[in-house]
């Protein structure tokens, strides 16, 4: 997590740079038009440095406060509930799986019921058909010459029976 942080530091010091003297302004001017600027009532550099000097104050104040006391040991347990939401995270963790994680390890489930029962048997039941209609056929096959010839015999029969059925029908 601290590389992309210090990616989206260096980006915002770069757009920060961007507004700087108004340059970007005034390349952009010929596209979006001139801009209405108005003044500030207070100099900018004063908000700024009263800004500063307020979140100064504050952390001073802060630390004056809290830096002398002791830290216990464990947490209390009888909190406020904002304190007992922000402890889980504002139950974003609960929220997330409740929503995504548990729907979609039950659709992941029956996918794969799917997939074993389904796809699988399909395949299984296709190789099983192959295999027991080859181990059928591979009887016929005895390597005798005569059994081939009785076989085309037979087969020369019934295409003459059944043009004989065609004819005289």
């Amino acid at each position: 997590m601290t590389v992309p942080l210090m990616v989206l530091a260096a980006l915002s010091v770069f757009g920060g740079l961007l507004l700087l003297n108004g340059w970007i302004v005034d390349w952009l001017e010929p596209v979006f038009g001139p801009e209405e600027h108005l003044e500030l009532p207070i100099p900018a550099a004063v908000m700024t440095l009263s800004t500063l000097g307020v979140v100064v104050v504050g952390a001073a104040v802060a630390y004056m406060l809290y830096s002398r006391q002791k830290i216990a040991g464990a947490a209390p347990t009888r909190v406020s509930p904002f304190t007992r939401a922000a402890r889980a995270d504002l139950y974003g963790d609960a929220l997330n799986e409740a929503a995504f994680m548990r729907p979609g390890q039950t659709l992941t489930r029956s996918l794969v019921h799917g997939d074993n029962h389904g796809v699988d048997g399909a395949v299984n039941g296709l190789a099983a058909l192959v295999g027991g209609t080859s181990g059928r056929i591979r009887r016929w096959q005895s390597g005798f010459v005569r059994s081939y010839a009785l076989s085309m015999l037979g087969g020369s029969v019934l295409l003459v029976l059944a043009l004989l059925a065609v004819r005289l029908a």
